[in-house]
């Protein structure tokens, strides 16, 4: 999971040099999180290029195909995403490349992604993952030298467009409370990672919070789709936040699940067979319920 300093610089070797040495800085950081905020160009002409960069980032024991996609944000802002395998674990678990990008933003705070540059193109899985956008009909995808729309790839999907302020990355915050005593900053995190879920269809709000022996702090949240099955579990979320920065080969040493006491259904065993895979830490539980 090392970051390969000679695979990143391979993968950005089209770049003029000062625009490979601007971004490598930003990829060289302490705190690189998978985002890259400074570019040369507009960020929207620069992803296409990115996408190999992006593949840098897979995991794939697996498949062994590597995957990258990178997301434009609103904001001006690049947001890489990789695909995941987990060992042991179904393969329904996997992450894409493409929601494993959109994943990022939405962890960064992104509203809304203009476009989303890709290797090849999305599986009907991701489109289907992908519609949960508000603005999805409309969402840019590239692919190699070819740039279109979701909504030409995707011509009769399945479920209803989301309205703007109700989708994926721009749903309003739900209000929840713990059952439980939060013990540290990790529990806090979980807990106000929950509150950020997007969970349209069942309400199950969930997310999973992890610590590195760095120091440094991940958390994912429900993704749900209205198809079920392209949803992505919040544990998988604080993995790819954690793998997509330069935190990915720091030892997980605490983690905290927040789950909805009375919940519709449960991540908990996915969770527990996707953690021994990747740490030896116990997983810490809260339980959580709307206030």
């Amino acid at each position: 999971m090392a970051f390969d300093r000679q695979g990143l610089r391979s993968a950005l070797s089209d770049l003029a040099e000062a625009e490979q040495q601007l971004l490598l800085e930003q990829l060289h950081a302490v705190h690189f999180s998978g985002c890259l905020t400074a570019t040369a160009r507009p960020a929207i002409e620069l992803a296409p290029q990115l996408v190999e960069l992006a593949a840098q980032f897979s995991i794939a024991p697996i498949s062994g195909f590597n995957v990258g996609a990178v997301a434009v944000g609103t904001s001006g802002q690049l947001y890489l995403g990789a695909n995941m395998e987990f060992v042991g674990a179904p393969l329904s678990a996997s992450l894409h490349a493409e929601q494993s990008a959109v994943l990022n933003a939405w962890g960064h705070g992104e509203r809304a992604i203009l476009a989303l540059a890709i290797s090849a193109a999305p599986c009907g899985h991701c489109r289907q993952f992908l519609w949960e956008l508000s603005n999805a009909a409309t969402l840019a995808i590239s692919v190699a030298h070819t740039r279109t729309e979701l909504g030409t790839l995707f011509p009769m999907p399945f479920g209803a467009a989301r309205q703007p302020g109700h989708g994926l990355l721009d749903s309003p915050t739900i209000p929840l409370e713990s059952l439980d005593p939060l013990g540290g900053e990790l529990a806090q995190r979980a807990l106000h990672a929950a509150q950020r879920s997007y969970v349209p269809y069942t309400q199950d709000a969930e997310a999973f919070a992890v610590e590195c022996a760095n120091g440094q702090r991940f958390s994912g949240r429900a993704a749900e789709s209205i198809a079920f099955n392209p949803s992505i579990p919040a544990a998988i979320g604080a993995l790819n936040q954690r793998n997509l920065s330069s935190s990915r080969d720091d030892s997980i040493v605490a983690c905290t699940h927040a789950t909805l006491a009375n919940g519709h259904h449960s991540n908990r065993e996915l969770t527990a067979t996707l953690l021994r895979g990747v740490s030896q830490a116990a997983i810490e539980t809260v339980r959580i319920r709307t206030s």
